[in-house]
């Protein structure tokens, strides 16, 4: 396989992705896979070479079907080339939403969108975990930043590596919100 650039490293690396490959007599695949902490990952595309040197790239590009991909190009010129189709096209932000909520973590985040993103935003069938707070405020819970983060950029919404919401050509900061505990004071006393 050709070396992989830092830059699709990186990527990979931001999108909990990773690389693993698999040879046999006929021929050498990749699959890009999901970091879901098992030693093979989840599956959600893979690239294979043609008998002319060039690439085929197959992506799971319909959630909710089990390790089913569908050819998303065809005739690249690099396994790079191919694997960067596979980022294009894979959709495996079921998969991140169902290992944060295993996770169970009780993280939120805040943005603050434009109303009509807002409230489209939260009329969403899934994911699960995103309210409306009025005046444009959005809560998203964990499992549902990570649902956006596995959408891929050409769907046109989805959470990018520095935690910004892509919406409508529209950019939006995502803040982690930080648990205050109030302590219960005796009634009567200030302090």
């Amino acid at each position: 396989m050709t070396v992989i650039d830092r830059s699709l490293t990186r990527l990979l690396k931001q999108r909990r992705l990773f690389l693993t490959r698999e040879r046999s007599d006929a021929a050498e695949i990749v699959y890009v896979c999901v970091d879901d902490g098992l030693p093979g990952g989840y599956p959600v595309g893979y690239v294979i070479p043609s008998r002319t040197g060039t690439w085929f790239a197959y992506a799971r590009a319909r959630p909710g079907r089990v390790f089913a991909n569908d050819q998303v190009d065809a005739g690249l010129l690099s396994a790079e080339e191919a694997v960067r189709a596979v980022l294009d096209h894979a959709r495996y932000g079921d998969v991140l939403f169902a290992l944060e909520q295993r996770a169970g973590s009780g993280a939120t985040y805040t943005a603050e969108v434009n109303r009509a993103h807002a409230t489209w935003l939260a009329a969403l069938a899934e994911p699960e975990g995103i309210t409306h707070l009025g005046n444009g405020r959005l809560r998203f819970t964990a499992p549902a930043v990570a649902y956006l983060r596995g959408l891929p950029e050409r769907h046109g919404c989805h959470v990018d590596d520095e935690d910004r919401i892509r919406l409508g050509g529209e950019s939006y900061r995502l803040v982690r919100e930080t648990r205050c505990t109030v302590e219960a004071r005796p009634e009567g006393r200030m302090g």
